[in-house]
């Protein structure tokens, strides 16, 4: 990690003029503090001598107004080049990565880190850090000569000494940059970690998992704050080390000057300017090692995107085009990192012309894989492919948060809604969308509020629209009624007319109907090392429960002292307020002392009687680093642990909230919440209450000190102190509205790019590789929006720091003015009346740093106003059982009976504001061990359905009984310990197979795994993983996903199945493979399905039309036939639809 690196403004262009125009308003701030204490020295020695004021008062008062204009225009400046560079980079990294498959780039979820946190976090280096560093380079000389110009031999002190400072930072940073690089890693593990788990609260809340997951997601909170803490005390201890060093410096150079006044060959004003201006030689070399250390982050983040922002003329396709109408697959082997050969030596060939190719072969046989490849969206393991640009329509196809036209315009932007609506009405969707809003339909995260039929129909109506000459389809059929296949199929043919079609599918039709199939294989199992290992004491943690918090955690000794630390974080707050307080209070007295001291010197008396204000000036020197380094390390830490308590609490409000209230809800919302507003409350504490209380301290201490000597100078001190508060007040009136804003932008744009970020892949299958800048425009516009904001904010918190330098600049001259008549009329000494003129300008640092005090308060109103919002929010499930002192335990599965469940025109809707529901009223009746099968058109609610009786959602009207009890009667856990729901969005953590499988039954044995993978037909595929089932899972195809969850189901043990398209994207044959054991067990099923069904493997068959409910024809004997007309004729006409 280089303190620069001047390839920066090589590759990214945008931070040039920002850092250009941020290091001259460096310098010319740094011109003008040296100019001002040279004024100052002026100022003090005209009063002590009895001199006319109005000069040097004058000069004064307009340097300080200068210095306040420059000030608050280089934090309007600052904003404005933070965001510039920020979403300059943002915009860069997401384009170079639109340009490469997914092996040429970041992992999702470190490329999600690097985009959002990894980006914001390089603001502060490029907005604070490199415009310091020049101001380091620059102001320092020119100190030196302005010194060397009064007196040659402080100037001589300050050159030997000033190199002494770079150098200990240096050595210094060696250590702090190795703390950084553990911060980071910690930063990206905690990002990823929050990401997976908020991906799977679905599936942790239906088994029961959720609340055992909160103690990790604080473990690993706890983890984030040592390592913070750690870099933070090496960080604040060089800051001390470099003040400690240039107290010293100055130390000398009041020695030398002290001496040489006190026998009597130095003028006191020269003396004066020497003082106060040999700090200005070392206050930017300081300032560049505070600065580094606050912006170490965003160092580490430069360092990490080095490679992703090089120019380095990538390719932007991995494969040549086909030049000669022909799509070629020559000699090409694929296989995730880690993994088995998907595709192994794979050679084929078909023509560019129109036409259709089915592709076609087992689950798992690389199908979804080679479609990928032909897109351009992955790489080869070796082999060669040349295709032509390219549409992909994938098995779940990528809908962004926002309307069906914009969806849509993803693939074809200049598609007019004629041509849009045409489309939609081709795969049948345009009718369910006309009874909403049309193409104006809003849709939530992954497409919320369609089901996933009608999503498979939106992705298929993209891929009509779209240009590309070769399209390529996923699955086409899958989670679609099988009376609307036929007309889906047409869409697929007529498509072919026009243009070159490649299927992936399992629809033996539609393969009959192609010009010609592929038929790819399954490869062969691994031997040896692909054996099942034993499970071992270690490995019966559920998924993220373990892993990535056990290894690398810190030990006990770390977690003694933090139970002590923990009990009183209000106690060590107001330590931290008093010890900053004291610490600025050290620093004025340190200036207030230093003028006594030199002026009393002046008068050449006995050095004897100097010495206790020598031990004063020494004492003060040696107390503010310290007191400082003791406030920072004790604020962070009771930040740091907040933060986490709070990210811990979040995520536990979150839990009664899902799935029905956040488990669509888009994530880059939750994330945001979570990761940034949390960050926000937290930092209140370090940014806004301690440094309010430490000016407040300070100023109260000075004003005693000063009115002690000269009460009317005290009640000025007094008065400034009060304006500058309530300037910052003001400031924080003004902030709050403008941080509504900031707030809102920030969170589209976190939300923009997470979801582009993390759906990369998706967004190149859409608009093509190389092709996506169109999705990286909406990064774009969100961003520009998010500037505007902070830019308002910016220019408020600029014009307040501007007019607190004008209250400086007020009490400065009044103050010099009221000393200098006291001393004239005698009622104070020379001494005195130098330290009451140069107290205020001591004050300056604290009353500036104000209004980024209150700032950082409006930041924390708005961010709780955010959180606050989404936690209004009343869960969507009663718990009236546990009100009622119900005990909430969840039931063993091997000891609970197999219940009735019963429905009573039920309706339920999603949405508590909807006028329509989504679940008609549904009356139902499951008898014990039953397997019932629901089918109908999509989008009526038989995913609602499924959702109410696993307890996910409560019925709006009618009632749900198990067995006799009324469904509100009985304790949450209990109803949901009975159910294991596989739904139709899988969801596989970022772990082994066996912790994704223990995480429904820790107690499980290998046998029992195996024998569950063994039901979802995934026996075959677990013999081909190389480490079995300590095999992270990497990959999977979304038939290889469905039936891990439907394994985690059947593992459960629990006595109901709810299963939502457990076969969607199986082939016939596995699919009746998957169903025939399904039928071996003895749990009752309720199963959503769009398949056929072997006749004979269900009780009941519910089939929908409209909302009169049919009975099925297919799936059941004469004899089951009476039966279930008798489960579903409870309320004859009345009753609604079964959806």
């Amino acid at each position: 990690m280089k303190p620069f690196d001047p390839e920066l403004l090589r590759r990214v262009p945008d931070a040039r003029t920002p850092v250009a125009v941020l290091s001259v308003t460096g310098v010319l701030s740094g011109a003008v503090a040296v100019a001002l204490a040279v004024c100052l020295a002026w100022l003090a020695s005209t009063v002590v001598t009895g001199g006319a004021l109005t000069a040097p008062l004058a000069w004064t008062v307009a340097l300080l107004v200068t210095r306040g204009l420059i000030a608050g225009s280089q934090e309007s400046l600052a904003g404005w080049a933070g965001q510039r560079v920020a979403s300059g980079i943002r915009s860069q990294l997401l384009r170079r990565w639109s340009r490469l498959p997914e092996e040429a780039r970041p992992q999702p979820d470190e490329a999600v880190t690097r985009a959002t946190d990894g980006v914001a976090a390089i603001e502060p280096y490029v907005a604070r850090y490199l415009p310091a560093l020049v101001a380091a380079a620059v102001v320092p000389a020119l100190s030196l000569v302005t010194l060397l110009v009064v007196d040659f031999w402080s100037a001589l002190i300050v050159l030997l000494t000033l190199p002494l400072l770079p150098l200990f930072a240096a050595l210094i940073g060696k250590h702090t940059e190795a703390e950084t690089r553990r911060r980071w890693s910690a930063m990206t593990d905690l990002a990823g970690h929050f990401l997976d788990v908020v991906r799977g609260l679905p599936t942790l809340v239906a088994y029961g998992r959720a609340e055992r997951q909160v103690d990790v997601v604080a473990e690993v909170g706890r983890r984030h704050r040592v390592a913070t803490v750690r870099t933070l005390r090496t960080a604040f201890l060089s800051t001390v080390a470099l003040e400690l060093l240039a107290t010293i410096s100055v130390a000398l150079v009041a020695v030398a000057v002290g001496l040489r006044l006190a026998y009597g060959v130095m003028d006191l004003q020269a003396a004066m300017t020497a003082i106060l201006l040999a700090p200005e030689a070392y206050w930017p070399v300081r300032r560049v090692g505070s600065e580094f250390h606050n912006a170490a982050d965003g160092a580490e983040a430069l360092e990490q995107l080095r490679d992703d922002l090089a120019d380095d003329g990538a390719p932007t396709t991995p494969r040549p085009g086909a030049p000669d109408g022909e799509v070629r697959v020559v000699d090409v082997r694929y296989h995730h990192p880690g993994r088995p050969d998907i595709l192994h030596d794979l050679t084929l060939t078909t023509s560019v012309a129109p036409g259709l190719t089915a592709l076609t072969g087992p689950s798992g046989a690389g199908k979804t894989t080679m479609l990928e490849l032909l897109g351009g969206l992955r790489l080869p393991t070796s082999g060669r492919i040349e295709a032509p640009h390219a549409h992909l329509a994938t098995q779940v196809p990528l809908l962004l948060p926002g309307t069906v036209r914009e969806n849509l315009a993803l693939a074809s932007p200049a598609a007019t809604d004629g041509e849009m609506r045409l489309a939609l009405d081709r795969v049948g969707l345009w009718q369910a969308l006309i009874l909403r809003e049309g193409l104006d339909t809003v849709l939530g995260d992954d497409g919320f509020g369609l089901s996933a039929g009608q999503r498979g129909r939106l992705g298929l109506a993209r891929a009509v629209l779209s240009e590309a000459p070769l399209v390529l389809l996923d699955e086409p059929t899958a989670h679609i009624a099988p009376d609307t296949i036929a007309a889906l199929r047409t869409v697929v043919l007529e498509l072919a007319r026009h243009r070159r079609v490649l299927v992936a599918t399992h629809d033996q039709v539609l393969a009959a109907l192609a010009d010609e199939q592929w038929q790819l294989t399954s490869p062969p199992p691994q031997t040896g090392d692909g054996d099942a290992p034993d499970a071992g004491a270690t490995t019966t943690a559920p998924p993220v429960e373990r892993a990535r918090v056990g290894e690398g955690a810190p030990g006990a000794q770390d977690g003694a002292p933090q139970q002590r630390r923990r009990r009183s974080p209000r106690g060590r707050l107001a330590l931290a307020a008093a010890l900053g307080g004291l610490a600025t209070a050290s620093g004025i007295a340190l200036t207030a002392t230093s003028g006594w001291l030199i002026v009393e010197a002046s008068y050449q008396p006995v050095v004897l009687t100097l010495l206790v204000a020598i031990v004063g000036v020494r004492a003060f020197g040696l107390a503010r680093p310290v007191l400082r380094y003791a406030e920072r390390v004790t604020s962070h830490d009771v930040a740091l642990e907040g933060l986490a308590a709070s990210r811990t609490d979040t995520y536990r409000r979150l839990i009664p909230l899902t799935p029905a209230r956040l488990g669509r809800r888009s994530r880059g919302d939750v994330l945001t919440a979570v990761v940034r507003d949390l960050d926000d409350i937290s930092d209140e504490q370090v940014r806004a209450i301690v440094p309010a209380w430490d000016a407040a301290i300070a100023s109260l201490v000075a004003a005693l000190v000063v009115g002690a000597f000269l009460p009317r100078a005290g009640l000025v001190v007094v008065a400034a102190a009060v304006l500058a508060f309530l300037l910052a007040l003001l400031d924080q009136r003004l902030e709050q509205s403008a941080h509504d804003h900031v707030v809102s932008a920030r969170g589209t744009v976190h939300r923009v790019t997470s979801l582009v970020t993390a759906q990369l892949t998706q967004v190149q299958a859409v608009a093509g590789l190389g092709r996506a800048d169109r999705l990286v425009d909406r990064v774009d516009a969100s961003q520009a929006r998010a500037d505007r904001a902070a830019r308002r904010l910016s220019r408020a918190r600029g014009l307040t720091i501007g007019a607190t330098w004008l209250v400086v600049a007020a009490a400065v001259g009044s103050v010099a003015w009221l000393a200098g008549a006291a001393y004239t009329a005698g009622t104070v000494s020379g001494p005195v009346a130098a330290l009451v003129t140069l107290t205020p300008m001591a004050l300056a640092e604290a009353w500036t740093g104000l209004p980024d005090a209150f700032g950082a308060r409006a930041r924390a109103h708005a961010a709780r106003h955010r959180l606050s919002a989404m936690f209004e929010q009343s869960p969507a499930v009663a718990q009236e059982a546990e009100r009622h002192g119900i005990p909430a335990t969840e039931p063993d599965p091997a000891q609970q009976h197999v219940p009735t469940l019963r429905t009573d025109d039920v309706e339920a809707t999603w949405d508590p504001a909807a006028t329509l529901p989504d679940l008609a009223a549904t009356s139902l009746l499951v008898a014990p061990g039953e397997r019932v099968v629901l089918t109908g058109p999509n989008g009526i609610g038989k995913s609602t359905l499924l959702a109410v009786l696993a307890r996910h959602l409560d019925p709006s009207t009618g009632t749900y009984h198990h067995d006799a009890h009324e469904i509100r009667d009985l304790p949450l856990a209990q109803v949901r310990g009975r159910m294991a729901i596989a739904d139709d969005e899988p969801h596989a953590f970022r772990n082994t197979v066996r912790a994704n499988l223990l995480l429904t039954r820790p107690e499980a044995t290998d046998a029992q795994l195996l024998s569950a993978l063994d039901t979802a037909d995934l026996g075959d595929w677990l013999g081909r993983l190389t480490q079995g089932l300590d095999t992270r899972l990497t990959g999977l195809s979304g038939g290889e996903r469905t039936r891990l969850n439907l394994a985690r189901a059947v593992l459960s043990g629990r006595p109901v199945l709810l299963l939502d398209e457990p076969t969607a994207h199986l082939d016939e044959v596995t699919a009746r493979r998957v169903l025939e054991r399904l039928g071996g067990t003895r749990q009752s099923v309720v199963m959503v399905s769009h398949d056929l069904i072997p006749d004979g493997w269900a009780e009941v068959s519910l089939r929908t039309e409209g909302s009169v409910p049919v009975r099925g024809d297919r799936s059941y004997s004469a004899s089951t036939q009476e039966r279930s007309v008798r489960s579903v004729a409870g309320s004859a006409s009345g009753m609604g639809s079964v959806t």
